[in-house]
């Protein structure tokens, strides 16, 4: 892999990222609609129980990705900062600097040293790529999964398990630990058997955000890639 083709490699596994975090955060509190059993039920209600009493959430959140040998592909540090149900932005710190943000009618991606921003619409189609995901319908994306869960009563640590039923699904399994009512951590592996772990910190939940978050700042000098058609 060459040095451009690995940036390039990394930048796709930082949106995917940031997005699955969106679509999990902001989509999964109606799984409970569509169980396969009432195992499946359980976990659903359980999972939609934790997620429906956040409303905003902020987090500085580490990332580590390994590839299926285990080998260290990428490690970075950002900001989230969420607003449900369609507001969110998702700012890598280091080791460079990209910001992606959507107010619920846009999604804007600016890499600060290419100088460069995209934008893209906020549409309703997950079936096409990761980009989109965060946008699916959140009945349609329970149709997708199956879920489980295994409790800690001692420690009161909970750990859900996600299972895509089609085999061509973007990933393969994906899990969120909580402590208690907070969320701790998030895994995921991809289909390529990449694996990711995603740890929160410094977590503030269901405090008022300022609108002005979510309000992209169109920098001077920059090249602009405009997908809406607006």
């Amino acid at each position: 892999m060459t040095a451009m083709t690995s940036v390039a490699h990394i930048r796709t596994c930082s949106e995917y990222t940031a997005l699955l975090i969106l679509l999990v955060l902001l989509s999964m509190t109606s799984f409970a609609q569509v169980p396969d059993n009432a195992a499946d039920l359980e976990a659903a209600q359980s999972l939609a129980a934790l997620l429906q009493e956040t409303r905003t959430l902020q987090a500085d959140v580490e990332q580590l990705t390994l590839d299926q040998d285990g080998r260290e592909i990428q490690e970075f540090q950002a900001r989230l900062v969420l607003e449900k149900p369609d507001h969110f932005s998702w700012e890598i710190l280091s080791p460079y600097q990209e910001l992606l943000l959507t107010d619920g009618e846009r999604i804007w991606r600016f890499e600060q040293d290419l100088e460069q921003v995209s934008i893209d619409p906020f549409s309703n189609d997950i079936s096409r790529t990761p980009v989109l995901l965060l946008n699916g319908d959140a009945s349609a994306i329970a149709e997708s999964y199956t879920v489980s869960f295994f409790s800690d009563l001692v420690s009161a640590n909970t750990r859900f398990i996600l299972k895509p039923k089609a085999p061509d699904s973007l990933f393969e399994r994906l899990s969120l630990s909580f402590s208690g009512k907070t969320l701790t951590e998030m895994q995921f592996e991809d289909s390529l058997g990449q694996k990711t772990s995603l740890t929160f910190n410094a977590m503030r939940v269901n405090e008022s955000i300022d609108p002005a978050v979510f309000l992209f700042q169109m920098p001077d000098g920059v090249e602009v890639l405009d997908n809406t058609g607006l």
